[in-house]
């Protein structure tokens, strides 16, 4: 991703006008001639009659350019209306130049600083986006020897079976569930041992003299 191309904005310019006439100060305040400029910079709403007039009390040329440069910097478009009192003048196109040439170096310094800026904000994302990834990687892979996948395995390991572990133990409870052991007597039963038989017989008989008909036991009464 390449930064785009830093531009200045309304503000930016402003303040570099403000920092030329600064830089310029001593060199316009020897050169300029404030008196010269007082109509059409009230004409442009620049000064106003008492700003005019509280220049005209100072009392040498280079206080009142002073003064002059004073109410310039206060107002955005300051310098760019002397600039074009100037050129109306054509006295001292000059000053126009040694102006133009101010400008444009501020200008390209703060040029210069706002893309070494955007340079470093990229960089500084590039990088956090780059760390982020890593710590996501490393929180969600896990390395094993032999490339190994770090995913829990979800089926048992006893392949005959082929079945999921969460269900081994219901699949087993199921056949021993369905599967039921022959009953003594039942084909395929094992024979009982001979005492076993011999108690199972006389039980038989005790049990089967238990429910005989009500009739039979009052014949063997008489």
């Amino acid at each position: 991703m390449e930064p785009t191309a830093p531009s200045l904005t309304e503000e930016d310019l402003t303040e570099v006008k403000k920092d030329a006439l600064e830089n310029l100060r001593v060199y316009l305040c020897e050169k300029i001639i404030a008196e010269r400029h007082f109509d059409h910079l009230r004409a442009k709403k620049i000064l106003s009659r008492e700003d005019t007039e509280e220049i005209s009390c100072r009392t040498s040329s280079r206080k009142r350019a002073g003064k002059l440069l004073d109410y310039l910097q206060e107002n955005p478009k300051g310098l760019d209306t002397l600039v074009e009192s100037i050129r109306r003048e054509k006295t001292q196109n000059f000053l126009i130049q040694k102006i133009t040439d101010e400008v444009l170096k501020l200008r390209n310094i703060k040029l210069e600083h706002l893309k070494d800026g955007a340079t470093n904000n990229l960089s500084r994302s590039n990088s956090d986006e780059s760390n982020f990834s890593e710590k996501l990687r490393a929180s969600t892979v896990m390395y094993h020897p032999e490339g190994e996948s770090s995913t829990t395995p979800f089926f048992s390991t006893n392949s005959s079976l082929n079945l999921p572990v969460l269900e081994v133990g219901r699949t087993e409870n199921t056949i021993f569930s369905s599967t039921t052991l022959p009953r003594p007597g039942d084909p395929g039963a094992p024979p009982l041992p001979p005492d076993l038989q011999l108690e199972e017989e006389g039980t038989c008989a005790n049990s089967s003299e238990m429910f005989l008909p009500l009739r039979s036991r009052t014949v063997s009464r008489q």
